[in-house]
């Protein structure tokens, strides 16, 4: 059975794009009505990887495709395939189970592009092979711009290519990294067996299986050349500074639907890069411990820096889905920390990845929600739904920021157990991690407070966007307990889970109320007008979406100026130079010319008289006496 839903994971989905492109050899009204039918039956291709992450863990071997492929449901992929599952599904319903009304719910592109980028995802997941999990990798990295370029407008298309500049350096990193490890791999299998080369492919196939990489990533001696290309490959994916600045331009330029997913799955793609690569827990000599502490130092340096400055900038935005951008910048960087400490304490790694999969699984559903829900609060923020509309979101929101009795709470009470212990000089990271819900709780008093003031397109009717968003709130309130208490290897998890204490319960306030602090403080400048007029209007004009990549644009737009300037400077004082040799030349010609003609002249005088022969001689005459 699980060999079948293997299958149809991919093959539904890939059915469905088929069917979507090839409608357009039909006629323009029947096209129209098989897309439309695609459309409203495209969810139920999440089906079968849903029905496999429930099933519990499961292998399949595919020998003859590639160097042989391995699929697998594991600790680490399964909750996240669920919640894939989940976010996809609900994406493909609110874009398809809508009444036509705009180009955006009447496009074929965008459901075919999610199906594409589902496939890719799971892949990800599912993959227990080097060349299938980088095939995967790929195939949702580069679908993923058919996602940001849906509008076709100009921040669509700036988006879109800044995101593929991003996606190729990941690519090829990461490709250099799979080619190291892949050698190292394949060459300790073939020492390992005399008879390798008479029976290729299944000892491949062994060797390159994903539960060896880490131990090769420790045993190479590129080990870490084999980091920096990993951590930062993947951190393109997570949004770790400084490769974070795709994020805060796709999200508003995409549909909310592909921000949803974008922002709730195909971030965590990254982290389980990290999580099935990186020697996590490996012991090494002491030059590779070496090159992993550094590693290490480095990833928890720079997620620490996304996690508190991506707050700063994201309060300054005024588009709603900027500032949820900015929010997972910072709510990514709260995950890295755990990946980098996992990295440097060998001891704490398992929990440190038990505990980063379980915020990853809160936070797909959450941040999904907030996502859907922007959408949902213009069209049904007011009348009879209204009051639901406000519920989800404050609910959404309050998981976001960790509050108690949500499923943010379980998993900063896990991360925080994760990491006691480990200082950032001299202070301990259980008490640093608390501040970024701190942070959080900033970013979403601002994304509530431009979202009540957006625009409103108030809609008579329920349709799949507001069914879609509520299963995803639904699924949020229960999901990630259950996949954190029931599906993840008690090694994984704190030796207690929380028990609601009046002192647990204070360690998940204390941050909400200190961001509600200095929420009201900065609000109170502003009323009074102590904050300068730039901070204060808040309108992005200040620090603009995307951050550094803004001002590395303007950088290299006055390098390319200044080059230019000097390339035409030089082509100018190249042609100065021509033009005064060119004259020189010239001149010189003239007077050579007028030599040889008063020289010829001179010389047909002396023929008529004979003396040229004369000459000739008696310059004979005397060569042949002298000697």
């Amino acid at each position: 059975m699980s060999a079948v839903l293997f299958v149809l994971s991919f093959l539904l989905p890939v059915g469905f794009v088929a069917l979507i492109a090839g409608a357009g050899v039909l006629p323009p009204g029947v096209a129209h009505r098989v897309r439309r039918r695609a459309g409203l039956f495209a969810p139920l291709a999440v089906l079968p990887a849903g029905l496999s992450a429930l099933t519990g863990e499961s292998e399949l071997e595919v020998p003859w495709l590639m160097l042989g492929s391995t699929v697998a449901v594991d600790a680490v992929g399964r909750g996240l395939l669920l919640i894939a599952v989940l976010l996809y599904g609900a994406a493909l319903s609110s874009i398809t189970w809508l009444k036509l009304r705009d180009a955006e719910r009447g496009s074929a592109a965008l459901p075919a592009w999610l199906l594409i980028c589902f496939c890719g995802t799971i892949g990800t997941y599912l993959a227990a092979d080097l060349v299938t999990f980088y095939l995967a990798f790929a195939v949702m990295s580069f679908s993923a711009v058919g996602l940001i370029i849906h509008h076709r407008d100009e921040a669509a298309r700036r988006a879109s290519r800044i995101y593929l500049v991003l996606s190729v350096l990941s690519e090829t990193l990461i490709l250099a990294a799979v080619v190291l490890l892949g050698s190292a791999l394949v060459g300790s299998s073939e020492s390992v067996d005399p008879e390798f080369q008479d029976d290729a492919a299944p000892d491949t196939q062994e060797a390159l299986l994903l539960e060896h990489v880490p131990g090769a990533v420790m045993d190479s001696p590129h080990t870490g050349l084999i980091l920096g290309l990993l951590l930062l490959g993947f951190g393109v994916k997570v949004g770790t500074v400084p490769l974070h600045v795709w994020l805060p331009l796709a999200h508003p330029a995409a549909p909310p639907a592909a921000s949803a997913v974008l922002s709730g799955v195909m971030v965590k793609v990254g982290l389980v890069g990290w999580l099935r690569f990186l020697p996590l827990g490996e012991d090494g000599d002491a030059a590779s411990r070496a090159a992993v502490e550094i590693a290490a130092w480095a990833l928890v340096a720079a997620a620490l820096a996304g996690a508190f400055l991506a707050v700063l900038v994201g309060v300054l935005q005024q588009d709603p889905k900027v500032v949820l951008a900015y929010s997972t910048i910072s709510q990514m960087g709260f995950i890295a920390v755990l990946v980098g400490v996992g990295l440097l304490e060998t001891e704490l790694a398992p929990l440190t990845s038990g505990a980063a999969v379980a915020y990853a699984v809160h936070h797909g559903l959450a941040k999904g929600a907030l996502f859907l829900g922007v959408p949902v609060v213009k069209h049904y923020g007011h009348g009879p739904t209204g009051l639901l509309v406000l519920l989800g979101m404050l609910g959404a929101g309050a998981a976001v920021a960790g509050a108690p009795f949500t499923s943010g709470a379980f998993g900063k009470y896990t991360s925080k157990e994760a990491v006691e212990g480990v200082t950032v000089l001299g202070v301990g990271l259980e008490s640093i991690l608390p501040w970024v819900a701190a942070g959080s709780t900033l970013l979403l008093l601002r994304f509530g407070w431009v979202i009540w003031h957006a625009d409103r397109a108030p809609q008579r009717r329920a349709d799949g966007e507001l069914f879609a968003w509520l299963a995803v709130c639904a699924a949020g309130i229960t999901v990630p307990w259950l996949i954190g208490t029931h599906w993840m290897p008690e090694e994984e998890l704190p030796a207690e889970a929380p028990s609601w204490e009046p002192a647990v319960l204070w360690d998940a306030t204390w941050p909400i109320l200190a961001g509600l602090v200095i929420g009201a403080a900065v609000w109170a400048l502003r009323r009074r007008g102590f904050l300068p007029e730039r901070v204060s209007r808040a309108d992005g004009t200040l620090v603009a979406p995307g951050d550094l990549i803004v001002a590395e644009e303007s950088l290299a737009m006055r390098a390319a100026s200044g080059t230019a300037r000097s390339v035409e400077s030089a082509h100018r004082g190249l042609e100065d130079a021509a033009g005064r040799v060119s004259s020189a030349l010239l001149r010189a010609g003239g007077r050579a010319r007028s030599w040889m003609a008063g020289a010829e002249t001179k010389l047909a005088a002396w023929e008529t008289s004979g003396m040229v022969l004369l000459l000739v001689l008696a310059a004979t005459v005397l060569l042949w006496w002298w000697s």
